[in-house]
């Protein structure tokens, strides 16, 4: 299984910064992820549209969307074109707060499943298909879907597929490791649940 990380949004809610570089702490957040990935993964991708503001990230492979404007969906196909795995691990890059316990849990379950395309995890009824575990021969359908698409939802894309809903307790931990820096107002919060 590859790790991705999609860093390719328009942050248009964070006045168009770049939130990957965006820091909690002293610490950019796509460093905070890939930290945490690099634990779990021996491979990780990172989706962006603008890889010449990775200077120095020299241990990780960066690709870009062949489907431009597609948002999430077109992170994910690019991931899956590339990966040497047969499944990712895709996270946004502004999800710092990782749990790698919860990460082992979904690869663990998604191992059990057989044949399924997708593992998303549920807290109450919210889930989290940027925190999800996907099988890469979904490329061709998903890049058909893309080319016709007028809705590029997750939810549109999976509706008939094999998707396992991973059920997770709503619990601090939970509400924490799903923890999503949308707007700078977020980062107080965040860094909060950081130094606790």
């Amino acid at each position: 299984m590859t790790a991705v990380v999609l860093a390719g949004g328009k942050s248009s809610r964070f006045g168009g910064k770049d939130k990957a570089f965006v820091r909690i702490g002293n610490v950019p957040m796509i460093e905070l992820i890939v930290g945490t990935l690099a634990k779990l993964f021996e491979n990780i991708i990172i989706v962006t549209n603008a890889p010449e503001k990775y200077t120095g990230y020299d241990d990780f492979t960066f690709i870009t969307d062949i489907y431009r404007n597609s948002g999430p969906l077109g992170g994910i196909h690019a991931a899956m074109t590339r990966a040497s795995t047969p499944f990712i691990f895709v996270v946004s890059c502004d999800m710092p707060y990782i749990d790698t316990a919860i990460v082992s849990e979904m690869k663990d379950e998604f191992g059990k499943s057989g044949d399924a395309d997708a593992l998303i995890p549920a807290t109450g009824s919210r889930i989290e298909p940027l925190h999800a575990i996907y099988r890469t021969a979904l490329a061709e359908s998903l890049g058909d879907f893309l080319a016709s698409a007028e809705d590029y939802s997750i939810r549109a894309f999976l509706k008939d597929k094999r998707v396992i809903y991973y059920p997770l307790p709503d619990t601090a931990r939970e509400r924490k490791a799903f923890t999503n820096i949308n707007r700078p107002s977020d980062l107080d919060d965040a860094f909060l649940s950081r130094n606790h």
